[in-house]
């Protein structure tokens, strides 16, 4: 009896199939449409994950462990900047509506289709009107629409920070295996995966950072000037002018100098309006605004968080077009997009070209393929940024 029929040999398995390449398929399928689903807040973790990324292994020798190091830092450093965060854009956004709107509470308050001059005072009295006035049984549904949205939002981001939690302490054991059984250490498939990661570092540590830290420094100083200003000159919308200040960072070459202007000119109305010798003030505060501010961003802030990997051009075409393209998270879709596809045309799409004619072994040369090259070493594509 040979070692096949006893079952004590090793059995070879047979190389998949057609039927092989159908289930993997209906994987495919399967983990896509869950993607899909999730597709927001997974982005979110995966830019959650590249924030907390470099904290996190710094941390790591003093904390002993990297679930310990990965968990201090979601809880005490990435979960705070998000809630800050998250208040800072809901001041920025109750602003921005209170300036569209024009109007105050009081009429709003009028407006509304809520019998405010007759409410009834007794509880029998006001069952009988939650029962039969269809107008609280609609706005009694709708705050159950709203509190089920908010559990929704909190289960989703719960999810976002336990899928960065999982990213933090298994992502490179499973980059290595990919790397090792799927794509191969040398392959292009694993070389080109390491320039994308490069690249999600840049942008999502660097240049997301770079425009919260603009958007925080600015409300700093926009809200100090309303209360030193002489003369009761004031910036108006002071939170929501300091978010317009970060975004302007990405455009190339008058940025956030036209934002300036804009808060100069209402100063200087102010300024003719109340007391014409104080039109020095907003010159001091252009002069304060283009030649410090401006300077700290980009000698301090800019190069320490964001290098140069991509051209700011770019970038700003992916923050501005990923919102409207994806909706909220397109924030965090637009530069992965914006990453995969510039990684893509610079190192793969060239190489593609090359096939049959390069010499059998000959590959097209790289000069920064090696992982251990840091973000901020690499020139910038497209060239220099002109832009702070």
């Amino acid at each position: 009896m040979d070692d096949s029929d006893s079952g004590s040999g090793p059995v070879r398995l047979g190389e998949p199939g057609l039927a092989w390449w159908f289930v993997g398929l209906a994987v495919f399928v399967t983990l896509a449409w869950v993607g899909l689903s999730y597709l927001g807040w997974l982005v979110f973790g995966l830019f959650t994950y590249y924030v907390a990324r470099p904290i996190a292994r710094r941390l790591e020798p003093r904390a002993g462990s990297a679930s310990l190091a990965a968990g201090l830092t979601l809880a005490f450093i990435i979960v705070p900047i998000v809630l800050f965060l998250a208040a800072f854009l809901s001041i920025a956004v109750g602003q921005a509506l209170e300036l569209l709107s024009g109007t105050s509470g009081r009429a709003i308050l009028a407006r509304l289709p809520l019998p405010t001059q007759t409410l009834p005072s007794d509880p029998a009295e006001v069952i009988v009107v939650v029962l039969q006035d269809p107008t609280f049984t609609t706005a009694l549904s709708e705050f159950g629409v709203v509190v089920g949205a908010a559990g929704a939002t909190l289960f989703n981001a719960f999810l976002a920070l336990i899928f960065a939690f999982f990213l933090l302490t298994s992502g490179d054991a499973l980059a290595g295996w990919f790397r090792t059984n799927v794509f191969g250490a040398d392959s292009l498939a694993a070389d080109y995966l390491r320039r994308v990661d490069r690249g999600l570092t840049s942008v999502y540590f660097g240049y997301t950072l770079t425009i919260f830290a603009v958007i925080v420094l600015a409300a700093v100083i926009y809200t100090v000037f309303n209360l030193v200003a002489p003369g009761d000159l004031t910036i108006p919308q002071a939170v929501l002018l300091a978010v317009v200040t970060g975004i302007f960072t990405l455009i190339p070459l008058l940025g956030r100098s036209i934002v300036y202007a804009f808060i100069v000119a209402l100063l200087a109305v102010q300024a003719l309006a109340v007391d014409p010798t104080l039109l020095w003030v907003p010159a001091a505060f252009f002069a304060l605004m283009v030649l410090v501010f401006d300077n700290v961003i980009r000698t301090y802030v800019r190069p320490s968080l964001s290098g140069r990997a991509y051209h700011v051009g770019l970038v700003m075409f992916a923050y501005l077009l990923g919102p409207a393209l994806f909706g909220w998270y397109g924030i965090f879709l637009g530069p992965l997009v914006m990453v995969v596809s510039v990684e893509f045309i610079t190192d793969v799409l060239p190489r593609m070209a090359q096939v049959g004619t390069d010499s059998p072994g000959e590959t097209a040369p790289d000069d920064d393929s090696d992982p251990s090259v840091d973000d901020t070493e690499r020139p910038e594509r497209g060239g220099e940024s002109p832009s702070g």
